[in-house]
């Protein structure tokens, strides 16, 4: 099912420094947890937008697992593992590495934040002239979470308060089911309204080949009656 693509979502709570003026529309693809296929689904919407679009730019706000890469001028940085996976299989030449990775959880970071040697103002200004630098290039950003909505919270850089600073819409990722899912979703979609971010489509991976009918009438008509969303997948 086509992706309803996508106005600037609204302004809401997220302080107006924090929020990237004017940017092109940013997708930010979300989930209910890990490993429920975020990337894959990451990875299927590149791979749509470049039909549609000349210049698709990328970024992962916030990452945990990182590695060295070179730079165009090459000099070594440190980006979220996901980052390269898409800037070199999708070619991205004209997005640079040193915006598609603004933010980057180590170990000891979280501490480091809590004894204020990180300041939440310059997690937000990384953040936002990475999608600046980004969008200025693109057409549209997809941009990618990690882990659950609430991951980032402790460092005041959740998924959701990342979604917001960027100005962005969300796809969400869940596991297949229905009762167990729609509860993960309700709840991970509460965090995203609460930073007036809003959620523009559901993606349900992992359902059993049997079910896939079944979860598809049911998934959707829930989600049309109760958020007025697609099941898009």
């Amino acid at each position: 099912r086509q992706l309803p693509l996508l106005s600037l979502a609204q302004p809401g709570a997220l302080a107006s420094p924090c929020r990237s003026p004017m940017p092109q529309p940013t997708i930010f693809v979300a989930a209910t947890r890990q490993h429920v296929g975020k990337t894959t689904v990451s990875l299927a919407l590149m791979s749509g937008l470049q039909k549609r679009f000349n210049k698709v730019g990328f970024l992962k706000p916030v990452g945990q697992q990182h590695l060295p890469v070179r730079d165009e001028s090459g000099n070594q940085l440190r980006v979220d593992k996901d980052v390269q996976v898409m800037k070199e299989y999708f070619k991205l030449d004209h997005v640079p590495y040193s915006a598609m990775s603004p933010v980057i959880i180590p170990s000891g970071y979280t501490a480091r934040y809590i004894d204020g040697e990180v300041s939440n103002e310059a997690q937000c200004a990384a953040i936002r002239r990475a999608h600046e630098t980004i969008s200025s290039g693109s057409d549209v950003v997809l941009a990618e979470g990690t882990g659950h909505v609430g991951v980032g919270s402790v460092v005041e850089v959740s998924n959701a308060r990342a979604a917001a600073m960027m100005g962005a819409e969300v796809v969400l990722v869940a596991n297949g089911g229905i009762g167990k899912a729609f509860d993960e979703l309700e709840m991970n979609r509460m965090m995203f309204a609460h930073e007036g971010v809003r959620v523009r489509g559901v993606v349900l991976n992992k359902v059993r080949p049997d079910k896939v009918e079944y979860v598809r009438s049911k998934m959707g008509r829930l989600l049309e009656q109760r958020w007025g969303v697609p099941l898009l997948g």
